[in-house]
């Protein structure tokens, strides 16, 4: 997966092996580093860089709830400001 950001974001692990996940202020600086277990709950405030990553070996099972329907991919968030 590549670093990414969108609409704010609740996280909750079902299940992890070797996972983990890195957040900061850029796509290119992400300092952040948490890993995962099996109820780890990670909440993304909107814009905020991400990357789910595991290693060899590893896995992770998520599901992902957008507080939002409309307007999740930063590109959309910046249509909607121009109009």
């Amino acid at each position: 997966m590549e670093p990414h950001n969108h609409a704010e974001e609740t996280v909750v692990i079902l299940d992890a092996r070797n996972g983990w996940v890195r957040k900061g202020p850029a796509k290119d600086d992400l300092p952040e580093k948490v890993d995962l277990r099996a109820g780890t709950i990670l909440h993304f405030e909107e814009l905020e860089w991400h990357v789910f990553q595991y290693g060899e070996g590893g896995f992770i099972d998520a599901v992902c709830i957008y507080g939002q329907v409309d307007n999740i991919r930063p590109e959309d968030i910046a249509a909607e400001a121009n109009r």
